[in-house]
């Protein structure tokens, strides 16, 4: 199941690639490759063989377009996504290949490529496998190896400049990936220039960063200064090439790359060559440098001791510095004005480190698995020190100077329950900002005008959440775009700005972080919407409220679109929306006004660690119910309280009739009170639906540590979790969703079928 969910995200990763991606995007063309070749190699693809025909035929064609080796660089951009769109089709949606429409892909492909269609078990023929050297023509495409030589050089200077973050924090992935992509790219193109040796060794490096990449290699020193000495390398051979053009001569010089291929065999196992520096002329100068006790040297200082730079230059960077909009560190100015190497620059931030290392450390870094165990150990912490103020023995207890120790006590553990769950929270600004690329790349391919309005992006949600969030950000900010904002002419005749406008928020209210998507366009279609549901069967023809119409879209598979485009239309999307944000304990709600636009909310918990909830009294067990779902507690009037035929028990609310549930006979619990004036009722909303929960009491309101229930009980309808209770007794939490499905037909009182739940 993992292994399928990992080339589903592969697959629909590569989907939305190749709707963003033109004919002279090269980084975005290697992008695809990429993605094409992971796809080709996973196992749960390799069970369909008929698709590595057009896998091959799909790299072939993206090749061909980087080379600029097809009539029709637009047609072959098409031929690409509908390409992509049969593969997604196949292994995502099961759905059988037409022969027709396969007749005409392959004839396409065939006229753009003027290649013979790659068939069953034929051989892979991408630039990574080993194939007789083909010699090197510099008399074609010129200015193909012009682009190649000049975004190359600035590549390699993009590495030397994240070295210095990577010297700095060798475990950082992200700094380990800004150092493999230039690789990367340089190694894609320079295969497909026939640059064989440049393509070979970019590889090799590209491979090396890989383990580093995946936790198998960790960075040293060492390494660190063998990517230097290989950036060196790299641009010889490119500036030797840069030679041959000018010169008009064809074919590059021969490079020695076996000592560096050894090097980086070494390395991955775990051995490396140690070899003398190539520089043995120069000597390291033995520099003192003076240490304040009561500061760090900084770099400048340890440079201008080295003798490396002059003062005047340090000053003249520092200034550089401060006029800067987004200052660069002093390292990189001086890379960047050649007043200093990059591995002079390393070594100053090493004797800087070894410096620093003398004196109290201000940051540490932690595992977050040790960080979470912290975090469930105080809320253990939180519920022990509530045991033992709800024992008898002690609230017996009239030692003053033992109560005002113990309410000490109590702050302490409360400030550091609210310290710790910091320590897990990270702001959504990197997830917001995403957006932006996304809606950019969306509103160009669909021809219209929009702009994206952010705000909060200082909101800070669980680290463990951030990810789970951006696949809902990202259906609905395509279905915003595709379904919601007008074409400039439809605006315009409308009498809106051209431009359509997307406002993306995000708050804390009470304990849950909310984010807002909101469009200006034309609002959801329920007659349209009704229209395909009935078509579908998902609906009967019974008349619907607009917010029960308005939640048909999270049905899976439904689309209102009249044909699939390149950005939605498939039917998948929304589902995934609702059933990502109900896993992170979360609900999403829509208000729509036909020609005005459309706003989704979606409210989830601060942390998935503790929870709000309001702790309920039903017979002798005691429930959780989030406060998420609560809209109000009433005690109703006898005469507020209906049967009616079919429709099992009623509750006037102001000038509402809403359904009565029994949570005693839903739960399998005795009670003594039946009848529904003798009780309280919670008013608790799902998905626009509302219901009367029937309680015995209010205990009160509570943040509770949440515990699973283990692997037996986690499908288990109604219940989302347990928590200790102050008492040492466990409270289940309970499911709006899923006790709101359980108790679908007519009340159990009035001959419906309940479903027992027993806690």
């Amino acid at each position: 199941m993992e292994d399928k969910m990992e080339w589903s995200a592969l697959i629909e990763q590569l989907s939305l690639q190749s709707v963003m991606v033109e004919a002279d995007d090269l980084p975005g063309l290697g992008e695809i490759l990429r993605l094409l070749e992971e796809v080709e190699n996973q196992d749960g693809v390799k069970g369909h063989p008929s698709l590595g025909p057009l896998i091959r035929g799909l790299r072939r064609l993206v090749e061909r377009i980087i080379l600029n080796e097809v009539s029709d660089s637009q047609g072959a951009i098409g031929l690409l996504r509908r390409g992509v769109k049969w593969m997604q089709s196949r292994l995502l949606f099961s759905e059988r290949s037409n022969g027709e429409e396969e007749e005409e892909f392959w004839k396409s492909w065939r006229s753009l490529t003027g290649e013979e269609a790659p068939v069953e078990g034929q051989g892979d023929t991408s630039p990574d496998k080993k194939t007789a050297p083909a010699p090197v023509t510099l008399d074609q495409d010129l200015d193909l190896y012009k682009d190649f030589i000049s975004e190359s050089l600035e590549h390699l200077g993009t590495i030397e400049l994240n070295l210095i973050n990577l010297e700095q924090s060798p475990d950082n992935k992200e700094y380990i990936n800004s150092i493999f992509r230039p690789f990367h790219t340089i190694k894609g193109v320079s295969g497909f220039l026939n640059l064989q040796e440049i393509q070979k060794f970019s590889h090799a490096m590209e491979s090396l960063l890989d383990e580093a990449r995946n936790g198998r290699l960790q960075i040293t020193q060492a390494i660190i200064d063998f990517i230097l000495e290989s950036v060196d390398l790299l641009k010889q051979m490119i500036l030797d090439l840069r030679g041959h053009i000018e010169s008009g001569q064809i074919g590059t010089s021969s490079f020695d790359l076996d000592p560096y291929l050894q090097r980086i065999e070494a390395f991955k196992k775990g051995r490396p060559i140690c070899e003398e520096s190539k520089d043995s002329g120069s000597v390291e100068k033995d520099v003192s440098i003076p240490i304040d006790e009561e500061k760090t040297p900084r770099l400048g200082e340890i440079l201008t001791a080295k003798g490396t730079v002059s003062p005047e230059d340090i000053t003249e960077a520092l200034k550089a510095q401060e006029s800067q909009e987004e200052p660069l560190k002093l390292g990189e100015i001086l890379i960047r004005e050649k007043k200093a190497s990059p591995k002079e620059v390393l070594d100053a931030l090493r004797e800087q480190k070894r410096v620093v290392s003398q004196f109290r450390e201000t940051s540490v870094k932690v595992d977050t698995d040790k960080l979470d165990n912290l975090v469930d150990l105080i809320g253990e912490l939180v519920i022990a020190q509530s045991l033992v103020e709800q024992n008898p023995v002690f609230s017996s207890l009239r030692d003053q100077k033992l109560l005002r120790d113990f309410s000490q006590l109590k702050r302490i553990t409360n400030d550091l329950q609210k310290i710790s769950m910091s320590l897990r929270t990270v702001p959504i600004r990197q997830t917001f900002q995403k957006m932006v690329r996304l809606v950019r790349d969306l509103a160009k391919k669909s021809k219209k005008e929009v702009e994206l309005v952010m705000s909060g992006e200082e909101t800070e949600i669980d680290r463990n959440m951030v990810e789970s969030l951006y696949d809902p950000l990202v259906h609905m900010i395509r279905n915003a775009i595709d379904h919601g904002i007008e074409s400039p002419e439809e605006r315009r005749a409308k009498g809106k700005p051209e431009t359509g406008t997307i406002f993306l928020r995000a708050y804390q209210k009470g304990g849950n972080v909310v984010i807002e998507i909101e469009d200006d366009g034309q609002g959801l279609n329920r007659e349209k919407i009704l229209k395909k549901a009935r078509e579908r069967g998902i609906v009967s023809d019974e008349p619907l409220a607009e917010h029960q119409i308005d939640h048909l879209i999270f049905e899976p598979g439904f689309s209102t679109a009249d044909q699939i485009t390149d950005i939605s239309g498939r039917g998948v999307g929304m589902d995934v929306v609702k059933k990502s944000i109900e896993q992170l304990r979360g609900k999403v709600e829509i208000f729509s006004q036909e020609g005005k636009g459309t706003r989704f909310i979606m409210r989830v918990p601060l942390t998935l660690a503790i929870m709000d909830g309001i702790i309920v009294r039903v017979g002798e067990e005691r429930y959780i119910i989030p406060t998420v779902f609560v809209k109000e507690t009433l005690k109703p009037r006898r005469e507020e309280v209906y049967s009616v035929h079919q429709r099992g028990e009623l509750v006037k609310v102001r000038e509402s009739l809403l359904p009565l549930v029994r949570l005693y006979q839903i739960l399998g619990v005795a009670t003594a009170k039946q009848n529904p004036w003798e009780t309280l009722l919670i008013v608790a909303e799902n998905e626009g639906v509302q219901k009367c929960l029937m309680v015995d009491d209010l205990v009160g309101k509570q943040e509770v540590v949440i515990k699973n229930l283990g692997e037996k009980l986690k499908d288990l309808k109604g219940v989302a979790g347990a928590t200790i209770m102050g008492d040492g007794r466990a409270g289940l939490i309970l499911d709006i969703h899923g006790l709101f499905q359980i108790d679908q037909g007519p009340s159990p009182r009035n001959g419906g079928g309940g479903v027992a739940l027993r806690s």
